[in-house]
């Protein structure tokens, strides 16, 4: 056989191929270790591995770029932060099998994936999204601002009859003084309140017909869930004016009555029971819809809200506070049945009841049910509507689990005057400084008294912003709804009115 030397111009091209095939060996084996990473991170959450870890654990870890991406970029570690699987995305291949497997349990926790597979050979490729809850973007774009206990409004003596209506400038400078998200403490645990003129809490969530469904945030509730009252419909929300609230089957306006008569102390609930009664049982039981009850569900229906259910939360509740007052005022004692004049416990709050306290101090609560410095849990019971099917969980941090009363047939109660007072409204005092003024009179769900002309009243936000009472049969007052949005979703936008928080999937 010849042997044949190779000539320097062969030997050239040999060794030029050759570096080239380590060049894209090299380049291979790097790519390859970007795209499969092989880290003790992987763990295993169901049956026995008899194979070496390295044999499972070949992933193709993909992180979502930025919230709401649909970029992802490649990543050799798993990442520590507010990140979830990716369900529909995510996928495993099997030995030679390049088939995809999905559904094969993943999940993120603490820095590290879990695969709950057991077979040899297995490649994964997990997609991981940003998991950031709307509480959280809320509160990172409104930072905390400090804790509020009381309100004291400007000069006024606070007595039970009071006609002081001052002209605004001092209640106006409170609340821009105070701007942005102050803490209470809620049934809950802590709750994250929009106080003062604050223009990031707006919301788009659902439709009526085509249009849009606008909403404001009153508060991020102390389980993690947010509450938002109405503000319009259409291309644009409304400040003011009577946009922010519903057209009523009552006036085909904006106005409507809370109850259809006021000749009882029952009248002031949300629901309530039959008149005449000598004792304070039978007249508060949750035996007949209010009017606006009604209206609300009426509403409920001709908006596509029905078909968000699964993100609307039914437990968190509204308080219709009918708890009699601490102390009697004047000729308003604490009976609460028939026709006995009578204070109840919202309006307490708005007057001086504690001898240290200035005239103007309010102290308003987020805890329904609490009088004495404690949850009375069977006021809780009456008095915080849920619904539909709710369920009782959390902790009230006083006497253990929030138990509603599950009567609502719709998940849609209305704003309370305590709410009121903690966004920057203050009792018969006018005020336009604060984000709830609309310019319009509207319905509160919290109750006042069963005053000496024998009328039931509850609270109402009036148009000059002050927070008053209201006979209960009167029709002019608007409707606002607010409902709680559950604690897993999660928000597009930054909250302004050019970019509103929207919920995303």
């Amino acid at each position: 056989m010849r042997i044949e030397k190779l000539s320097r111009g062969r030997k050239k091209i040999v060794l030029t191929i050759t570096i080239l095939v380590l060049l894209i060996g090299i380049i291979y084996i790097t790519n390859s270790r970007a795209k499969y990473h092989v880290t003790s991170n992987i763990q295993i959450v169901k049956g026995k591995v008899s194979y070496s870890l390295a044999d499972l654990n070949v992933l193709a870890l993909q992180v979502q770029e930025s919230e709401n991406s649909e970029k992802y970029n490649p990543t050799d570690e798993v990442p520590s932060g507010n990140y979830e699987v990716n369900k529909d995305r995510s996928y495993c291949t099997i030995g030679s099998n390049t088939t995809q497997y999905r559904n094969i349990p993943m999940e993120y926790k603490d820095g590290k994936v879990y695969i709950g597979i057991n077979q040899k050979g297995t490649k994964c490729y997990v997609y991981l999204d940003l998991n950031i809850k709307a509480k959280d973007k809320v509160l990172a774009n409104s930072p905390v601002q400090g804790i509020i206990t009381t309100v004291s409004g400007p000069s006024c003596n606070g007595s039970l009859n009071s006609t002081c209506y001052v002209a605004g400038s001092d209640a106006k400078t409170n609340n821009m003084a105070q701007s942005g998200v102050y803490s209470a403490e809620d049934d809950f645990g802590t709750s994250y309140i929009f106080r003062g003129t604050v223009n990031n809490n707006w919301v788009k969530f659902g439709q009526e017909g085509e249009e849009k469904l606008w909403w404001r945030i009153i508060r991020v509730n102390g389980n993690g869930t947010i509450r938002l009252i109405y503000s319009g419909k259409g291309s644009s929300p409304s400040a003011t004016g009577e946009g922010t609230q519903i057209t009523t089957t009552y006036s085909g306006g904006i106005n409507q009555k809370y109850n259809p008569n006021y000749d009882d102390n029952t009248y002031v609930g949300f629901k309530y029971g039959p008149t005449g009664q000598n004792n304070y049982g039978a007249t508060h039981v949750n035996s007949s819809k209010s009017t606006i009850m009604k209206e609300l569900e009426t509403w409920y229906k001709k908006t596509t809200l029905s078909s968000l259910i699964e993100k609307i939360d039914v437990n968190t509740g509204f308080c219709n506070d009918r708890q009699t007052s601490v102390a009697t005022h004047g000729d308003y004692g604490i009976n609460g049945w028939g026709t006995q004049q009578t204070a109840y416990a919202p309006l307490d709050r708005m007057l001086k009841v504690n001898t240290a306290d200035a005239d103007t101090t309010q102290r308003p609560t987020l805890k329904c049910g609490y009088k004495n410095g404690s949850t009375d849990k069977k006021a809780q019971k009456r008095d915080l509507f849920t619904g539909p099917s709710a369920t009782t969980g959390g902790t009230d941090g006083i006497d253990g689990k929030v138990e509603g009363n599950n009567v609502l047939t719709v998940p849609v109660g209305l704003i309370t005057s305590d709410e009121v007072i903690y966004a920057g409204g203050f009792f018969k005092q006018n005020n336009d400084g604060y984000w709830l003024y609309t310019n319009q009179n509207y319905w509160t769900m919290s109750p006042d008294s069963f005053n000496t002309n024998n009328i039931a009243c509850v609270f109402i936000v009036y148009s000059e912003g002050n927070l008053a009472d209201g006979r209960t049969d009167w029709a002019g007052a608007g409707v606002r709804p607010v409902i709680n949005l559950k604690t897993n979703i999660k928000f597009t936008g930054n909250g302004t009115i050019e970019s509103p928080y929207e919920v995303y999937d």
